[in-house]
């Protein structure tokens, strides 16, 4: 698919349900989420919300989807605030779960155990229902319902509700634009992905979990947006019942499909069977499973790893050893085809039995976390290691905090060629949405010939290096200096450093200045542009641009002579301009 026809399907699915709005009501809401950190005293630690541009994934499995593509829009843009408010929603949830006796599911063997607990289980039949788009359908009204019931069994404060209400005022931004949905006058929006979406599914499931159980038992469940019970009524009452669960959702203008009188039913990844009172893996159809190749540039211990996960996971979700065997030739041959000669054969998992152990002090771990590659000969996690011992022996004072006890070693990942193609993806887009716009300009100068950048001094986000040369035949010095703004805009800055004897410990290259100027040493500077690279951004949560300083200061040490080995500690300086704390209007 071209970029323009990318666009185009990704502003049709957005114009779908949303509707551009104005920067200003992104602004109200920054604010409020200030005042709301600021109370919390966390304002000096808190973003402002990311403006990650939203993007679509093609559902290209569906059928006839040459002729009519779908997909799933996705907005990655979520506020900071809802890290809090997941908190307070984990607090709530698991008061209601304590205090009332509901089967609120979490997991695969919450399920199961709620499954095998089931007496005469050939006297049932399954009652399954699915809540159609339930995240998006969430509403104020209903949220509201689901917190004044949990009101019941935990003490939720004002300032608490405040908190879980604001962080669903959420927006979503294509090419730098706002967009808020179309059916919620206050951008009300639940939205998969954020930090506390799950959470706020879980509150309300509970909420309309209890006004089912109310009516028709505990026999029934929920695990987020799939629901599942058992009864033993006839076909003629199970009609009836299934007419009372979708006026129970519409009453909160919410729909489900629902299917009824069924003895055998696929519930998250299991099969569950009323009739034989087995359960075994299933995999939707056409979703062959795919692995990580045996060869492929991961960390050891997670190619190791892979087959006995896999192992054990079939194990624990199949109730036999003949369940096992009808489920496991479908992953059996996608780890061959991976690589792997692991042979999966049934181990039942044994039930942990319960020890009185004691509380055991939690020790202040340190993790050092290397990407990992086979391209590195050198054993990157032995020479830490090995690092630590030597610089911190038994006898150092700062031995109790930095040993093998105290620091951990774990190798992440380098990225995946799913990672390698939205980045390659959204550079393309973006050089689409550059494509013919005039260039910038690179000097304004007067004299181009006087330009201190020759003729690039209006480059921004640059690393630039200053060569000292001096009248005395020493050698040359160099110094390696970065500015987010145009290197014109930061040129007067040192200019000024050289200038004013009350600046001259501004940097190390005014240090030596003036030096130079107190042994009367003729001097001349000239500057040159190192690389360009991006600035801290919140949608990244990275900066390029004080990265790459720090790689010239430790990899090419002969490009900044002047510069100190402590400069590479320094706080990233960019960053700061994304916190609550500095957000104005």
């Amino acid at each position: 698919m071209d970029p323009p026809a990318f666009n185009d399907l990704l502003h049709k699915n957005i114009t779908k349900a949303y509707k551009k709005v104005s920067t200003s009501a992104i602004s109200t809401t920054e604010l409020e989420a200030k005042d709301i950190a600021t109370k919390l005293d966390l304002d000096d630690r808190i973003y402002t919300t990311a403006h990650r541009e939203a993007f679509i994934t093609l559902k290209d499995h569906k059928p006839n989807f040459n002729n009519n593509p779908t997909c799933r829009l996705i907005n990655p843009a979520k506020s900071e605030m809802g890290k809090i408010s997941k908190q307070i929603l984990d607090r709530i949830n698991n008061k209601i779960i304590a205090n009332l006796d509901i089967n609120q599911w979490n997991n695969t063997t919450a399920v199961l155990s709620w499954f095998n607990a089931i007496e005469n289980k050939d006297q049932y039949s399954f009652i399954a229902f699915d809540v159609v788009d339930f995240y998006p359908s969430i509403s104020l009204d209903l949220l509201n319902a689901a917190l004044k019931f949990a009101s019941n069994y935990d003490n939720i404060t004002s300032d608490e509700r405040q908190i879980i209400i604001h962080t669903k005022k959420s927006y979503l931004f294509n090419s730098g634009s706002p967009w808020g949905k179309k059916t919620s006058p206050n951008h009300f929006d639940v939205t998969m992905g954020s930090y506390d979406g799950a959470e706020t599914c879980q509150l309300v499931g509970s909420f309309l979990l209890h006004l089912i159980t109310e009516k028709h038992g505990k026999s029934f469940g929920l695990y987020r947006d799939d629901d599942l019970g058992i009864t033993n009524e006839p076909p003629n009452n199970v009609e009836s019942i299934k007419k009372d669960f979708c006026d129970i959702f519409k009453k909160h203008c919410l729909k489900i499909t629902i299917e009824a009188n069924k003895k055998i039913v696929n519930f998250l990844d299991v099969t569950l069977n009323l009739r034989s009172g087995k359960h075994m893996p299933y995999t939707k159809p056409n979703n062959v499973p795919i692995y990580v190749h045996s060869k492929s540039n991961h960390p050891p211990g997670i190619i190791k790893n892979i087959p006995d996960s896999i192992n054990k996971r079939l194990s624990q979700i199949s109730s036999d050893k003949e369940s096992f065997d009808h489920a496991a030739p479908v992953y059996q041959d996608a780890l061959r085809k991976s690589g792997y000669n692991h042979q999966l054969k049934f181990a039942p998992v044994p039930t942990a039995a319960h020890t009185d152990q004691k509380k055991k002090r939690r020790r202040n771990i340190i993790w050092y976390n290397p990407p990992y590659s086979r391209n590195v000969s050198t054993n990157v996690g032995r020479t830490f290691l090995k690092t630590v011992d030597e610089e911190f022996p038994e006898n150092h004072i700062l031995h109790k905090i930095f040993n093998r006890n105290t620091i951990k070693l774990s190798y992440s990942c380098m990225n995946n060629i799913k990672q390698n193609i939205d980045g390659h993806n959204k550079a393309t887009l973006s050089r689409e949405a550059d494509r013919g716009q005039a260039a910038p300009k690179e000097c304004n100068c007067r004299k181009p010939v006087e330009c201190p950048m020759s003729g690039h001094c209006l480059k921004k986000s640059v690393i630039y290096q200053a060569t000292v040369t001096t009248s005395d035949n020493k050698p040359e010095q160099t110094y390696i200096g970065l500015t987010e703004h145009s290197f014109k805009t930061r040129y007067p800055n040192h200019k000024s450093t050289f200038k004013k004897e009350a600046k001259k410990y501004s940097t190390e290259l005014s240090k030596y200045i003036w030096g130079l100027k107190n042994e009367n040493v003729q001097y001349s500077i000239t500057w040159k542009a190192l690389k360009q690279a991006k600035a801290y951004s919140s949608a990244t949560n990275r900066c390029n641009l004080c990265l790459w300083e720090k790689y010239f200061i430790i990899c090419k040490p002969t490009m900044g002579t002047l510069n100190k080995r402590n400069e590479l500690v320094t706080a990233c300086r960019h960053a700061s301009k994304f916190l609550l704390i500095n957000f104005v209007t």
